[in-house]
């Protein structure tokens, strides 16, 4: 019994597909007048990759270009290449099978002429036998896509009533018909660009005997075993068979090079009937004793357990992590509980949401997944949301969430829409969740599958669902609890399932956004309903799973896509790059409230930074504070799928921007808090470890040339995974007016904070002197910045670099009279010269 894989990732053909008599599809936009083609196209990949390197567009993310591409999607496309087959491959029980993680999005794909496979969910896997279709030699293959924003509307016309989503400035309407990435038909923070293409592992299987077409397992606490820490490892493993065999099922784990447990057993099968194939599966158990645990990041480490699979010849292989999680979604007297409990301690998350890593298919690397969850992790993170208007991961992004500690929140591809409640549509949708369900679960991060990302408040959105409401409640009920919440109690009961984000828990339809008392809450009402940052006093979220504020990019990001006659908030440009409606007038407008308005448009962009770090920490730092009632925040969002005026703390090129190096502070295990709420000062200790807590907490009161003006201490102890109250002054006891000091909080020698005691435009900064100097590293591809400050404070100090290449270990920092900083520069090969840098505080910008 052989097996062989046939790789058909590489080059292939891309060419627009016209009708008998050589014409495109009618389409609205203008696009190049003859069919375009072939062209070389890369898969994985997409088609406006490959347009772009072959100069048929101009780069979308440039300016204004993304209008002038939207003809690509309204037109439909061919992928074609060739592979050969020995005919020794094809001789005997052997057949073949074309496998292809996901083709985007209506798919027919046919093999020397012959159609043998047809699909129209990017989200289902295709797993199809070609053996009839292929030959001895050389074979071609082709996908013809058709554009899933016409086959949009033709659905939209066929619904027996409409059934809405939401809509932006730029858009291919009616997306909620088609199962492919939501945001590609363009969001509030994303260009439309509806690619199609070919996506993660693609090929063709020639195999003799069974064939594993799936295999998964989690982990479970043995309850029976008293005081003995035993595990159940249940494993399934599905296959597919053409003709009879017997051959042994083996099923090992593996704790590095050591053999932890296997079982063997005998498995016969095969057609049968004159059935061409059957189709099974087996299940098997192992018993493990005192594994090491798995634990989120900042509670333990990660070790991860290797499960391989052997059925006759055919392997395959899946990791596992021990660990125990609880969703804790309880009845309290203030409402109802929502917060994670893992291997036995509460944790609190801390974390972002995610949207896919590029508008670009073809540019979602593993490196670039490394390069972002790595910073994720950096800044003390131990939950990522990955958000339903985008896509299920790739293997490697849920890979890297496993060995870096960061839970997982995984919504269904559902966003900001109504869906239908149709037979073809939930027939679909019922292939995707059984098949994702089985994908994921076996990974430890995954803590909690959630229906959707906003669809229960959907309901209430739209003109025909207020008026209707029976009729689209019924929808939302056959789909997230019928289908998708059936699939995942069926394959994955051991985790919890969600029904939307936000919601207040099974059954309940309250507004989310605005009652804090249950479940997780979206809370908008400072950026979209223009409350100060005080809002955020105004609610403690049980579990706050999206909130945010926007920023603009770094200059070397806003070089990307404006020239510098573009440079300024209300430039064309600057307003194509910005999605959210007023988005660039709420940044100004919030500028003006609490900052000196700053009239060069660097000083611009960096208070911009400055203050979405003050608007998040301020949410995090008071939620936090209210330990044990809230209990988690996900701030909106981590990255860009292209440059743009966003919600992100790290830019589309991965640069870190002041919001990510406030995550840092903020997010830290130990950490005090200090801010000012009702006309008082307060400050909190909060301590996320295992362990107590003892020591002086010192407040500081110290005017702006950095002398003190008075102080207070107080000895505390913090018990394990709590917050623990220092001090609440009112502000006409303390020892200056609000306007005249600011306050820096110590914690012994574990945690510093400080505050401004009112809004910072308020207050007469003084002018620090500064010295900078830069040094090179030992290595080469490191130096090192050193900034003192001499004769006042330096408030949210940043230095900045004319070469993009340049990267900073730290930025948006404090700097006291007498202090220096030490800050690490990752090259990039471009060398360091004090000549290059730039250094911003708050007194620099007016």
């Amino acid at each position: 019994m052989t097996h062989q894989w046939v790789d058909l990732a590489g080059a292939w053909e891309l060419r627009e597909v016209t009708d008998k008599n050589g014409n495109s599809p009618p389409s609205e936009r203008s696009g190049p007048a003859e069919p375009v083609g072939p062209v070389p196209v890369a898969v994985p990949g997409d088609t406006h990759s490959a347009l772009l390197a072959a100069e048929v567009i101009p780069d979308p993310y440039w300016g204004g270009n993304e209008i002038a591409v939207q003809w690509v999607g309204e037109r439909d496309w061919s992928f074609t290449r060739t592979f050969a087959l020995d005919a020794d491959d094809l001789s005997g029980d052997a057949h073949c099978y074309f496998r292809a993680e996901s083709l985007d999005t209506v798919a027919a794909v046919t093999v020397n002429g012959h159609v043998v496979a047809e699909t129209d969910n990017m989200f289902v896997p295709v797993d199809v036998d070609i053996t009839d279709a292929v030959r001895a030699g050389e074979n071609e293959i082709a996908v013809l896509f058709r554009s899933a924003d016409r086959e949009a509307a033709r659905r939209a016309e066929s619904l027996p009533y409409p059934v809405p989503h939401q809509v932006y400035d730029v858009q291919s309407m009616h997306r909620n018909l088609v199962r492919k990435v939501q945001c590609h038909s363009g969001w509030d923070w994303g260009p439309a660009l509806m690619v199609a293409g070919i996506y993660g592992e693609v090929g063709v299987l020639v195999a003799e005997g069974p064939v594993i077409t799936a295999a998964y397992g989690y982990p479970r606490r043995d309850a029976d075993t008293g005081d003995r820490d035993r595990w159940i490892l249940p494993v399934t493993v599905e296959y597919r068979a053409a003709a009879p065999f017997e051959v042994t099922l083996e099923v090992s784990l593996f704790d590095g090079d050591r053999s932890v447990a296997v079982t063997r057993q005998p498995v016969a099968g095969g057609s049968n009937g004159g059935s061409r194939h059957v189709e099974a599966k087996h299940h098997v158990e192992l018993t493990v004793e005192s594994p090491s645990l798995w634990w989120p990041n900042g509670y333990g480490e990660q070790p991860l357990y290797r499960v391989n699979v052997r059925l006759g010849e055919y392997k395959t292989t899946f990791s596992v992590g021990f660990r125990t999680i609880q969703l804790i979604n309880e009845d309290d007297d203030t409402g109802r509980s929502m917060y994670f409990r893992v291997n036995g301690r509460d944790l609190w998350a801390k974390g972002m949401n995610w949207i896919p890593s590029d508008s670009l298919p073809l540019r979602q690397r593993d490196e670039r997944y490394a390069e972002l969850l790595g910073a994720s992790r950096e800044a003390n993170m131990n939950m990522v949301r990955v958000w339903g208007g985008g896509q299920y991961e790739r293997q490697s992004f849920y890979d890297l969430c496993d060995q870096l500690g960061l839970l997982v929140w995984q919504d269904f591809m559902f966003s900001c829409s109504l869906y239908p409640s149709t037979e073809w549509f939930l027939d679909s949708v019922a292939l995707e969740a059984e098949a994702q369900t089985k994908r994921l679960l076996s990974h430890p991060s995954i803590a909690i599958w959630c229906g959707n990302n906003e669809n229960l408040g959907a309901l209430g959105w739209f003109d025909v669902s207020i008026a209707n409401p029976g009729r689209y409640l019924i929808d939302f009920d056959r789909l997230y609890n019928g289908v998708v919440g059936k699939a995942v109690r069926r394959l994955d009961p051991g985790r919890p399932f969600w029904p939307s984000s936000p919601a207040a828990g099974e059954g309940d339809f309250s507004d989310n956004w605005h009652d804090d008392s249950s479940g997780d809450m979206h809370y908008w009402s400072v950026w979209h309903e223009g409350k100060s940052f005080d809002g955020y006093y105004e609610v403690t979220p049980r579990f706050c799973s999206e909130f945010g504020f926007q920023s603009f990019p770094s200059l070397h990001s806003i070089r990307t896509y404006a020239p510098e006659s573009h440079f300024n908030p209300t430039a064309p440009l600057q307003e194509h790059h910005q999605r959210s409606p007023r988005g660039n007038t709420v940044v100004a407008e919030t500028m003006a409230r609490y900052f000196r308005f700053p009239f060069d448009f660097a000083d611009f962009v960096y208070i911009s930074q400055v203050q979405q770090a003050m608007a998040i920490q301020t949410a995090v730092d008071y939620w936090r504070s209210r330990r044990p009632h809230s209990m988690g925040a996900l701030y909106w969002q981590l990255n860009d799928v292209w440059p743009v005026v966003s919600w992100s703390s790290l830019e589309y090129d991965g640069r870190w921007k002041l919001l990510h190096f406030a995550a840092r502070r903020f997010f830290e295990p130990v950490r005090v808090v200090a801010y000012v709420k009702d006309e008082h000062f307060v400050c909190v200790a909060i301590n996320d470890t295992d362990a107590a807590i003892s020591g002086d907490v010192t407040i500081r009161f110290l005017d702006w040339a950095g002398g003190e003006v008075g102080s207070t201490r107080a000895n505390i102890t913090v018990a394990p995974d709590s917050a623990e109250a220092v001090s609440a002054m009112a502000l006409g006891d303390l020892p200056a007016d609000p306007t005249g000091a600011f306050a820096v909080v110590e914690w012994s020698d574990v945690a510093r904070t400080w505050t401004f005691l009112t809004e910072p435009k308020r207050c007469e900064l003084i002018q620090p002197r500064l010295i900078v100097t830069a040094a090179a590293g030992s290595d080469g591809d490191h130096a090192r910045v050193t900034i003192s400050a001499e004769d006042a404070p330096a408030f949210w100090t940043t230095v900045e670099s004319t070469k993009a290449e340049h990267r900073f270990s730290e930025n948006g920092f404090l700097l006291l009279p007498g202090e220096r900083r030490d800050i690490d520069v990752s090259l990039g090969g471009v060398s360091l010269d004090t000549a290059d840098l730039t250094v911003r505080h708050l007194r620099s910008t007016y």
